[in-house]
């Protein structure tokens, strides 16, 4: 990457919440015509730093919430602001743009390029950007280097991530989507394709390096003991969402 090229910036404004979601709902349009309503009356904010979860059942519309916190999806009313910015104000390309410094993704399937090695997934979004370097002075590749370390990976930093193992390629993906410093992560059934002797490690790897970094972290799943590790959890049921009781049980939102 030149030496000109520009560094990663806060886009975080002073006292902005991280994400704020005001009256979100999102209707799709069924093959028939007929609407079919993904999610509604969504309200949710994450400050800096903190955990949440979304609770509910497979299909119960959880990675649709995620997408529209993320900007990849746009809702059919209500607000959604990222780092106090109205999505909705911005282009296509510019909220891409944004998002790609703003939020840090971390899905079930890992989302890798087979062909590329561990640290060239670590690097490929800051490249996509065109970002050489953190707020901080830090290079973007010595980044990389230190979170490959961070998630014990640096012995396999060159190896395409095809070779890696579920749980490698997981640790990889959660270095990457915190590479940037992203204000938020959001994670999606992050551990939906891990037995439970990988998936502890991956989860405390998942908390430590989002709240090490000051980020908020949302979290999709129907596991009421991933759940139970965020400070703050929600219900999503049939499109209606809703907060549940702080110290109530996650599993009576959890669904199977």
């Amino acid at each position: 990457m030149s030496r000109g090229a520009p560094e990663a910036s806060a886009v975080r404004p002073e006292g902005a919440p991280a994400l704020e979601m005001r009256g979100v709902s999102k209707i799709h349009r069924q093959a028939d015509g007929s609407p079919l309503t993904a999610v509604s009356g969504v309200d949710l904010t994450l400050a800096a730093g903190e955990t949440a979860a979304v609770i509910g059942r497979s299909g119960s519309g959880k990675s649709t919430l995620l997408h529209l916190a993320a900007g990849i999806e746009t809702p059919t009313a209500g607000v959604v602001r990222l780092a106090g910015r109205d999505l909705a104000a911005l282009g296509d390309r510019e909220r891409s743009r944004f998002r790609g410094r703003s939020v840090g993704l971390v899905f079930q399937s890992f989302h890798l390029i087979p062909y590329l090695t561990a640290r060239e997934n670590l690097l490929l979004p800051a490249r996509i950007a065109g970002i050489s370097r953190l707020p901080d002075g830090e290079t973007v590749e010595d980044a990389a280097d230190r979170l490959l370390d961070a998630v014990r990976l640096s012995g396999r930093a060159g190896e395409p991530a095809r070779h890696l193992s579920g749980g490698e390629q997981q640790r990889a993906a959660i270095a990457r989507a915190v590479l940037l410093r992203p204000p938020l992560v959001l994670a999606d059934e992050p551990t939906g394709n891990l037995d439970g002797a990988i998936a502890a490690p991956v989860v405390a790897l998942l908390f430590s390096m989002a709240e090490g970094q000051g980020a908020a972290l949302l979290i999709a799943t129907h596991d009421p003991g991933l759940a139970g590790s965020c400070r703050v959890r929600h219900r999503l049921d049939d499109a209606s969402f809703a907060r549940l009781p702080d110290g109530g049980d996650p599993a009576a939102g959890a669904g199977r």
